[in-house]
């Protein structure tokens, strides 16, 4: 009797459990474009009970299809949105499964303002504090080699010979990827976009006037959306470029994700080898009427690595955990070979000096990063956490000669032995209440920041043994502790949407420095609102405001009190007693059509910056650092992308800038208003045979600060894209800097107290071929195929 009860519970179990599962619904669709019938990629999908109560949501992948999976039978009411579309509400029977097809959006022209050309999924879509642009399948960016070629063509934007980037001619942004900040140190980000190819991006936001929500420093910001397989089962991409100018570099990266119902892997592995070469040039006519050329040449060889390990849990459609663990080693050695040749000022010039600085560097960059993040839905709010931490190690040792072939007492040899720490932790929560029209943002944040700078320099003594050098040695400490709370609230009224919010962050610092015995202490409280509102003019035309208050704190470099040298005359030095700026700025935009134009007007109190100190005895040239009162600017910027025929496609901008500095400099305050254009743009041509050509070009007028006068500065590159194997394979050639014309040349204004030109070469004219190699095996083929061939439908 007792087994026969055992087995009718154990059946009743089961049978319980069969119950239980044939409970479980499924709802899956996709959404499309209402005029053309394209997916519409990352559609936000919400599961609504039948009195509008929030069960679950999700973002649709690439494509626009998404699926719901593990809900209790019972009726619900469907709700699709995104951007530059009317909702749409569908009711959901109760079942055991229900496919919705596809459900057709209808574009809300007098909301957005969208640039499509030719027909297709738009390319471009702007609001009032950003512009959003589709990637992956974009024509404009086929030929592009990695993702700094795409921020070459995307408006607003500058990308220098170095990878530095600039938003709007002044702003350094700050990177996002997939809607958080990337901690990285300056050197991993510009390996990471140099080895991230455009067909792993699906789009990019460019967010110009950041809102509440984003810290203070950021008055600027690129957000990458990588592109997200969907399909159960793994996936990988293997890309390799080889590069060639004076030297040879090669850049490698491999890409896997593996994905299942509840849980997705990713992971990516990246080497880069060779070298590069870099060269700085200045003539200085000094105060005893000799003239000085400088001549330094800094070949670099790299063998660096980098990886990326990622886990997202699904514990079920409205809770979700990610963590993510990223390493990078930055392994480089370079060779500084200076020369500085002193002559007369005679008709036939006599030389006086003729000094030689030779240095063989080995900086070592040791980067960890460890990241945990949960999302999770509650009815109708939302609720986001987030904690992180961020270790960057610099090692750095220098063995430096110097010689004078005029004067043999000159000769000497120093070592420098530098280590450097940060240490950044992060704590974060967000939340998202709906109200009315609109919802409600909140949350807080602190970090904590730490650095830790010792430097040591020995120098050979008369015994030829290598003794301290207290004057150049020191020891800095810092520390950073930021609290900071907002709320915002979005919304619609009369069909004008608006975003108002306010940030307080509260600051606390310590700096020391043993060099002196230095400590310098900061307490303050930073009040930043913001606003934003976009009004439709017509079904065509629409009107943007935005304010925002922003603030700048000096960075680690910018308060170091060493040394760093250019040359033995020739260094820069930190400042400790640096202050933050704040910066509020204006933005007035409009569309019409495919046409934008933008307008923007600020001011910058406390602005920090470097000038130069020049020694009319020693001829040493020093860059120190402090605050000036304000700068004043303002600009306009145009884009205007067009198809002049369905082979031919064409993006061009235009950007004109005004600045005024505040200048105070050996007893007088230059005021000297500075005006400078910029013309940048590239043509795309899709030749027979699957073949894309892309030639983009770049233009800086004459400009400069209040103390230099900058030279104009222009480059063309050039590109082949080729597909094979229905897409798996891509192979690619593009010429950077064809003519070799990208060169930065600066000549200081008064020349009765510094006469000199000072220049800086990057090797940027290079050729690049690239290979990239799409594998895995998915359980869904077909609706990959399809996603594919819906991407590419993108236009512009």
């Amino acid at each position: 009797m007792p087994n026969l009860v055992q087995r009718t519970l154990l059946t009743c179990l089961f049978l319980l459990s069969l119950t239980s599962l044939s409970a479980q619904i499924r709802i899956a669709g996709r959404a499309t474009d209402k005029t053309t019938g394209a997916g519409i990629p990352f559609a936000a999908v919400k599961i609504l009970s039948p009195d509008s109560v929030l069960v679950t949501g999700q973002m649709a992948d690439s494509a626009g299809s998404f699926s719901f999976t593990g809900l209790r039978p019972a009726a619900y009411l469907l709700e699709l949105s995104a951007l530059g579309y009317e909702t749409l509400h569908a009711p959901v029977p109760p079942g055991n499964a229900w496919s919705a097809g596809n459900l057709a959006l209808t574009p809300a022209a007098s909301m957005l303002a969208e640039v499509t050309i030719g027909g297709g999924r738009p390319a471009i879509q702007r609001q009032a504090d950003r512009i959003t642009v589709q990637i992956t399948g974009n024509p404009m960016f086929r030929a592009a080699a990695n993702a700094f070629d795409v921020l070459r063509k995307v408006p607003g934007l500058e990308v220098d010979g170095e990878g530095g980037i600039l938003i709007s001619g002044r702003n350094v942004p700050v990177l996002f990827i997939d809607g958080r900040p990337a901690q990285m140190s300056a050197e991993e980000i510009r390996q990471y976009l140099r080895s991230l190819r455009p067909d792993q991006i699906a789009s990019i936001d460019v967010i110009t006037q950041p809102s509440a929500r984003y810290d203070a420093e950021f008055k600027a910001i690129i957000d990458l959306k990588l592109r997200r397989d969907q399909s159960l089962g793994w996936t990988g991409q293997l890309s390799s470029s080889l590069q060639q100018n004076q030297y040879t570099q090669s850049d490698n990266s491999l890409v896997m994700h593996y994905r299942t119902r509840q849980l997705t892997w990713s992971t990516r592995m990246g080497y880069v080898g060779g070298y590069t070469i870099y060269r700085y040039g200045a003539l200085q006519h000094l105060s005893d009427k000799n003239t000085q050329r400088t001549r330094t040449n800094v070949p670099t060889r790299h063998d660096n690595y980098t990886f990326h390990l990622g886990a997202e849990y699904r514990l079920n459609d409205n809770h979700r955990l990610e963590a993510v663990f990223r390493g990078f080693r930055s392994n480089r050695r370079t060779f500084t070979d200076n020369t500085i040749h002193t002559v007369t000022p005679a008709e036939i010039p006599e030389p006086v000096a003729f000094t030689r600085f030779r240095n063989n560097g080995h900086p070592v960059q040791n980067n960890l990063t460890a990241d945990l993040r949960y999302s999770g839905n509650f009815r109708k709010w939302q609720l986001e956490l987030a904690a992180a931490a961020f270790n960057i190690g610099n090692r750095q040792t220098e063995d430096i000669l110097y010689s004078d072939d005029y004067d043999a007492r000159l000769p000497g040899h120093w070592k420098t032995a530098l280590e450097n720490d940060i240490r950044i932790r992060t704590v974060q929560a967000d939340a998202t209440i709906p109200a009315g029209n609109g919802k409600w943002n909140t949350g807080i944040r602190a970090a904590f920041n730490s650095t830790r700078n010792d430097l040591r320099y020995d120098t050979l003594g008369a015994a030829q043994t290598f003794l301290p050098d207290s004057s150049r040695s020191n020891n800095f400490k810092y520390d950073e502790r930021i609290v900071a709370a907002y709320v915002s609230r979005n919304g619609t009224w009369n069909k004008t949407q608006y975003s108002i919010g306010l940030r307080l962050e509260r600051t606390h610092t310590i700096a020391r420095s043993e060099q002196g015995w230095q400590t310098t202490e900061r307490r303050y409280l930073s009040w930043l609102p913001s606003f934003s509102l976009m009004h439709p003019l017509s079904d065509d035309q629409q009107l943007q405001l935005s304010f925002t208050r922003r603030m700048t704190r000096p960075n680690f470099s910018q308060l170091n009190p060493f040394r760093f040298y250019y040359s033995p005359l020739n260094y820069w030095v930190g400042n400790p007693q640096l202050k933050p700026s704040i910066t509020n700025t204006l933005t007035i935009g409009y569309t019409i059509r495919t046409l934008s134009l933008t307008l923007q007007a600020g001011r910058e109190e406390d602005p920090m910056a470097r000038y130069p100190e020049y020694n009319r005895e020693t001829h040493v040239l020093e860059y120190l650092g402090r605050n000036l009162p304000y700068n004043d600017f303002a600009g306009t910027e145009v884009a205007f992308p067009a198809r002049v025929r369905p082979w031919w496609r064409m993006q061009n901008n235009f950007g004109l800038y005004y600045t005024r500095e505040i200048n105070p400099y050996h007893g007088v305050t230059y005021k000297i208003p500075i005006l400078q254009w910029t013309v940048s743009g590239s043509q795309v041509f899709t030749l027979p045979a699957g073949i894309t050509a892309d030639i983009s070009y770049n233009y800086r007028s004459k400009g400069g600060n209040g103390l230099y006068r900058s030279k104009h500065i222009y480059k063309i590159d050039a590109g082949l894209q080729k597909s094979w194997l229905k897409g798996k394979l891509q192979s690619g050639l593009n010429v950077y800097d064809m003519f070799d014309t990208y060169r930065v040349v600066f000549t200081f204004r008064e020349k009765q107290i510094i006469d000199n030109q000072l220049y800086h070469w990057f090797g940027t004219r290079r050729a690049v071929a690239s290979l990239s190699w799409r594998f895995g095996q998915s359980t869904y083929k077909a609706d990959q195929r399809k996603r594919q061939e819906e991407e590419n439908r993108v236009s512009m």
